[in-house]
C-alpha cells in the first residue's frame, strides 16, 4: 500500500509519517512531497555568527509527543531560561519587572495583582491535566474526524472556551481587568501576535508555559526534530510542489513537479495534506468544500538583530525579554528578546504584525551590525464564533492542518498529526473507530508511553 503526503517542511508531516510507520510497518510506502527545505514553521536564523530558531522557538515540559520523538531521534533538551528577567510595557514605561529569581518575582507579583494570579494558576494546572486525557485516547487508538470532536472527548471544557474569546473566558472565572491587560495579554502578543479576542482554549495554550511547568527547546535547535524525523522514519523526500489531487479509482492522483521540469502524476491509496491550505496552491478533488479550509491567518515579522537595543524607557536599563500589555497606543513591536551575546554585541528577536523600518530600527537600537527578517503568515487568526474544519476532507484525503483552529503550537501539531495516522490507519486496514467511552476511565493509571 502507498500513502502521500505532502507538507511545507513542517513538524505535522514529518510525525505523522513516524506515527504512520508505527500503525502499518512495512505495509506502508511514504512520499513526503516539499518544494523547499524540510522543517516547515520551525526554521533556523543564523546572525552575529549564532544560530537560533526563527519560527517555534519553545516547547512546554508538560508536551509528551515533543518529548518523546526528540528523545526518539537522537536529540537532546535544553532547558530555557532567561536570567535577565522580563518586563511587561505599555508604550510609556514598565509597568512590571521581573528579575528572573522565581522568589523575588512572586512578591512583585503579588503586590500588583493580588491573589488573582494563583486562581489562574490553578485554571492552568487543570487545563494541563485535562490535556493528558488526549494522549491516553490516542495510545489507545481513538480518532476525531473534526477538532471540534477532539476537543469535546477530551474535555467539554475545552469545547466550552473554545466558544467564548479569552476575555469572556476569564471574566467568567472571575480573573481581573488588570491581569487579562497586562498578564495575559502579554503572552498572546508574544506568543501569537494577537490579543484577548482569541478562543478561550488557544489563550490558555498561550498561558500554559508562564503559569504552570517550565520550557525547554532542543538543543541545536527545535528546528532539527522535523528533519531527524523524515531521516529516522527513512521516507523518501521528493524535491517538487504538489499542484492537483484529483479522485482516481483506487485512491487519489498526485500531480506534482518544478518550474523547470515536466509534471509527473502518480497514485496514492491515501494522501495527507500537512500545509496550511490558505498558501498551498493545490488544487483539490471537487468533492472537498475548500472554503471552509481556507483561513485568515495573522502576519508575524520576526526581525533579528545584531547590535545594541537602546532604553526603551529612557534612563531604565532593559531586561532581557521585553512584552507589550494592553495599550491605548499602537506600539513598534509585540515583543523582543535578547537571544544572546554575539561576535559582535548582542542578537535580539523583535516580534510585529508588520514590517520594521529602518527610521524604526534605528529609533529602537543605538547600534545595528547586521538585520534578519522573517516575515511569514505564521498562525490562524482566531476568532470567535468559529467552524473548525474536519480531518477528513473527502475518503482517503485528510487534513493535519485541522487541529490549527484550535490552537498552533509543536505539541498541537503532533496531536493532530497522531490523530491522523489513526484516520488514515483505520482508513486502508477497514478497521473500526474505538469507543472514547470505553477508554481512559482512569488516568491516575495511564502511563503515557510513545
Amino acid at each position: 500500500k502507498q500513502w502521500y503526503q505532502r507538507r511545507v517542511r513542517g513538524i505535522g508531516g514529518t510525525s505523522n509519517a513516524f506515527f504512520l510507520k508505527q500503525l502499518l510497518g512495512d505495509k506502508v510506502e511514504i512520499k513526503i512531497f516539499e518544494r523547499e527545505t524540510i522543517g516547515g514553521r520551525l526554521r533556523e536564523m543564523k546572525i552575529g555568527g549564532r544560530s537560533y530558531d526563527s519560527g517555534g522557538s519553545i516547547i512546554h515540559s508538560e508536551n509528551f509527543y515533543a518529548k518523546a520523538l526528540t528523545e526518539k531521534v537522537g536529540l537532546k533538551q535544553k532547558k530555557e531560561g532567561n536570567s535577565g528577567g522580563a518586563g511587561f510595557y505599555d508604550g510609556d514605561k514598565f509597568v512590571l519587572k521581573l528579575t528572573g529569581s522565581a522568589f523575588k518575582d512572586k512578591f512583585k507579583v503579588l503586590a500588583r495583582y493580588g491573589f488573582g494570579v494563583g486562581n489562574l494558576v490553578k485554571e492552568g494546572e487543570k487545563y494541563l491535566k485535562n490535556l493528558k486525557r488526549i494522549y491516553c485516547l490516542q495510545q489507545n487508538q481513538v480518532s476525531f474526524q473534526s477538532t471540534a470532536e477532539l476537543l469535546n472527548t477530551t474535555s467539554p471544557d475545552f469545547l466550552k472556551i473554545f466558544g467564548q474569546t479569552m476575555k469572556q473566558t476569564l471574566t467568567s472565572m472571575g480573573v481581573t481587568d488588570i491581569i487579562q491587560d497586562e498578564l495575559v495579554a502579554a503572552t498572546l502578543h508574544s506568543n501569537y501576535n494577537q490579543d484577548l479576542s482569541v478562543n478561550g482554549f488557544v489563550g490558555f495554550v498561550s498561558l500554559a508555559g508562564g503559569l504552570v511547568g517550565s520550557l525547554w527547546k532542543i538543543d541545536g535547535g527545535n528546528f532539527l526534530l522535523p528533519q531527524r524525523l523524515a531521516a529516522h522514519t527513512k521516507t523518501e523526500v521528493v524535491s517538487s510542489r504538489v499542484k492537483s489531487i484529483t479522485s482516481s479509482s483506487n485512491g487519489y492522483t498526485v500531480t506534482y513537479g518544478t518550474s523547470d521540469a515536466e509534471d509527473t502524476t502518480e497514485d496514492f491509496d491515501a494522501v495527507v495534506i500537512a500545509t496550511p491550505l490558505h498558501n498551498a496552491d493545490i488544487d483539490l478533488p471537487d468533492s472537498v468544500a475548500k472554503g471552509q479550509y481556507l483561513r485568515p491567518f495573522q502576519r508575524t515579522v520576526a526581525t533579528f538583530v545584531n547590535g545594541v537595543l537602546a532604553p526603551v524607557v529612557p534612563g531604565e536599563a532593559n531586561p532581557g525579554d521585553i512584552l507589550t500589555v494592553t495599550s491605548k497606543d499602537k506600539l513598534l513591536f509585540s515583543s523582543i528578546g535578547t537571544k544572546g551575546s554575539a561576535e559582535k554585541d548582542f542578537n535580539y528577536k523583535v516580534f510585529s504584525k508588520e514590517p520594521l523600518t529602518e527610521p524604526q530600527l534605528n529609533k529602537l537600537f543605538s547600534s545595528i551590525h547586521e538585520v534578519k527578517t522573517v516575515d511569514w503568515m505564521a498562525y490562524p487568526k482566531y476568532t470567535v464564533p468559529d467552524s473548525p474544519p474536519h480531518f477528513e476532507m473527502s475518503p482517503g484525503l485528510f487534513y493535519v492542518n485541522a487541529i490549527e483552529s484550535a490552537a498552533s503550537a509543536i505539541e498541537m501539531s503532533c496531536i493532530g498529526s497522531k490523530n491522523v495516522a489513526l484516520l488514515v490507519y483505520q482508513y486502508l486496514e477497514k478497521v473500526d473507530n474505538v469507543d472514547p467511552d470505553k477508554v481512559c476511565r482512569n488516568l491516575e493509571k495511564f502511563k503515557e508511553e510513545l
